[in-house]
């Protein structure tokens, strides 16, 4: 299997930085949206990262294809196939043309009986988004284009918040960005 590795995402660190940006992404939403569910016995941190979701459940098994993140296993969740009572698909959908999201929820329904969890922030302003991006290549997406893949599932958060220069500092390691507004969304999905 081939692996990927995403030098802007900080291995370990990915998420850790101390900008107020960065503690509402990656903590305070999260633990939010969380409390709005129940979390079963088996859940999946799809594209899981550096295992940021252990703060919320410590058992969860992180998938993810970039090994620099030291995840639990190692592989490409559009094709993994695993038995968990939930999956949680947490920032990751902007890493994947609309194609691939697509393959990655017919993937999921051919083995997957219970719920998935999709968590994603979205960009109104698509052109800053894009402008502050400028060390990575991702594939960000208006609410209106996020739910135009997502039709089936049910929206349980949304919260906006100011998307800051500090935070792309940390992020991506550029200046001369500009704030933006960005939109953090989950989505409940019943297979």
């Amino acid at each position: 299997m081939q692996t990927k590795t995403y030098k802007e995402d900080s291995g370990i660190n990915f998420g850790k930085w101390d900008d107020p940006v960065s503690k509402l992404m990656y903590f305070d939403s999260v633990e939010d949206i969380l409390s709005k569910i129940k979390i079963p016995e088996i859940v999946a941190d799809y594209g899981g990262a550096n295992g940021i979701l252990k703060k919320f459940i410590p058992d969860i098994i992180s998938i993810d294809i970039d090994k620099s993140k030291n995840p639990d296993i190692t592989d490409n969740i559009i094709t993994h196939v695993g038995d968990y009572d939930l999956i949680i698909i947490r920032f990751v959908l902007h890493y994947l043309n609309d194609y691939e999201v697509l393959q990655l929820f017919e993937n999921i329904k051919k083995y997957h009986k219970g719920k998935v969890l999709i968590i994603q922030f979205c960009n109104d302003d698509l052109k800053n988004k894009y402008f502050n991006s400028k060390n990575e290549f991702k594939y960000f997406r208006t609410q209106y284009q996020l739910k135009a893949l997502l039709p089936d599932c049910n929206k349980i958060y949304s919260t906006d918040y100011i998307c800051t220069p500090e935070f792309y500092r940390n992020r991506l390691n550029i200046n001369n960005t500009v704030k933006h507004t960005e939109i953090i969304n989950a989505y409940e999905y019943n297979i």
